[in-house]
């Protein structure tokens, strides 16, 4: 379980300066916390591009992008496919997913209130969809 998490936009210089204190307030973000985020990219991922999990764990993704065992913080780099799928969702796919987010972890044991579930990706859609510069990636950040 996360305790707090970031979703970022930054270049991979800055990611990787972000590891131990998180992203610097210059960098667009997206805030919240309480959620296994590692689960959370995989859940969103295999509902939104149909890939089966076994897929993904065998590419790696989400990809950790840098790791502190000493500070307990990750950053991770989203997929291009789930990027992609995020930019194209519509508001009703953005809620679609939320709700079977919410119903997914409430099956787990871990409830979501689905208010917060869907501030959390309207969010990460917005900050996915801005313009980046080429160099620029969305990363996650989390202790």
């Amino acid at each position: 379980m996360s305790v707090i998490v970031k979703f970022f936009v930054a270049s991979p210089s800055d990611a990787a300066a972000s590891l131990t204190r998180g992203p610097n307030a210059s960098l667009r973000t997206v805030e919240s916390g309480n959620f296994d985020v590692e689960e959370a990219l995989l859940d969103w991922e295999t509902h939104l591009t149909g890939s089966p999990l076994e897929e993904l764990v065998d590419r790696e993704v989400p990809e950790v992008f840098a790791e502190s065992e000493d500070e307990g913080s990750t950053v991770f780099l989203l997929s291009d496919e789930l990027l992609g799928s995020f930019a194209s969702s519509s508001s009703f796919r953005v809620s679609e997913l939320a709700k079977w987010w919410v119903d997914k972890k409430s099956q787990d044991g871990f409830p979501i209130d689905l208010l917060i579930a869907s501030e959390i990706l309207q969010g990460l859609v917005h900050l996915i969809r801005e313009e980046r510069l080429p160099e620029e990636n969305v990363y996650c950040w989390t202790s």
